[in-house]
């Protein structure tokens, strides 16, 4: 019984009931698909009159869903491939392998009861809860994708609270003195377009923004993410909010800054020196 019909026919119900299905028979591919006891007369309707009409769908439904352009064409097949050896009914595959010539690994989604990562060769498996899709980094990586079915869905309100954004911009910067890859970078950017923009930008997109932000001279890649900070602290938080908190920012900052001669210590002092500013300017 072909599963990913008869979840496409109940995600759709009012497109299938009472066209193409009746009421009770929809009643019944819900129950099979929770695993819950049929009688011998629902058992019947499923296996002749619900199994016919699923297996005529099944040659009518794209094979994939493709969110995202200008992908490499060989990349594609091989991901619908993948996809179809793994014989998993909610998969999709993201990343850069999809539009990179040189990519690290391919990325490779899978909705399942409980999270894990792992790695067979190049292909990196992530299992995540079907819940996990409403988050904005799981909606960024569906948006640009080849899937088994549609994985993009609406996003769930989530609170960023001041010490995480404070905690990711001090690492990018300590990052830009250590020569690091910043790979944390996307997350930055996904929240400048959650919060500044009111929407969720693909994987793809996040990825070539980050590409010419790491590309800039020393200063400007500084002063680059010192704006984008800025911009996502303005667009979530009040500004008395905001004045009172990275005042004690500033001042733990100072103290630190007595103790260990760090040269990220005078960035972070004038990033809260300005934002206090355009607190008083506000």
């Amino acid at each position: 019984m072909n599963e990913k019909i008869l979840n496409m026919v109940l995600e759709h119900k009012a497109l299938f009931v009472p066209h193409l299905f009746t009421e009770r028979q929809a009643g019944i591919i819900q129950q099979y698909l929770h695993k819950k006891p049929l009688t011998s007369t629902e058992k019947a309707y499923l296996y002749s009159t619900v199994k016919r009409k699923a297996a005529a769908l099944s040659i009518l439904k794209e094979e994939n869903y493709i969110h995202g352009g200008e992908m490499i064409p060989e990349r594609v097949e091989e991901a619908k491939k993948i996809l179809q050896g793994l014989n998993e009914p909610h998969a999709f595959i993201s990343g850069s392998f999809l539009y990179k010539e040189d990519y690290n690994d391919i990325d490779i989604f899978i909705i399942g009861r409980r999270r894990r990562s792992y790695y067979e060769g190049k292909k990196h498996f992530t299992v995540i809860p079907e819940k996990d899709l409403n988050k904005p980094i799981f909606i960024s990586a569906a948006m640009y994708s080849i899937a088994t079915f549609n994985p993009v869905k609406s996003i769930q309100k989530q609170r960023v609270h001041l010490e995480e954004i404070l905690f990711l911009y001090q690492w990018l910067i300590n990052q830009i003195f250590d020569k690091e890859d910043l790979k944390e970078l996307r997350d930055l950017l996904l929240w400048h377009s959650l919060h500044t923009e009111k929407r969720i930008i693909d994987s793809r997109s996040l990825d070539l923004q980050a590409q010419d932000i790491k590309k800039l001279p020393f200063k400007d890649k500084i002063q680059k993410i010192n704006c984008i900070t800025k911009e996502i602290l303005f667009a979530i938080f009040s500004v008395k909010y905001l004045y009172n908190a990275i005042s004690g920012f500033f001042h733990s900052i100072k103290k630190m800054g007595e103790e260990y001669k760090t040269p990220n210590i005078p960035i972070f002092l004038d990033f809260a020196r300005e934002v206090q500013h355009e607190c008083r300017r506000a």
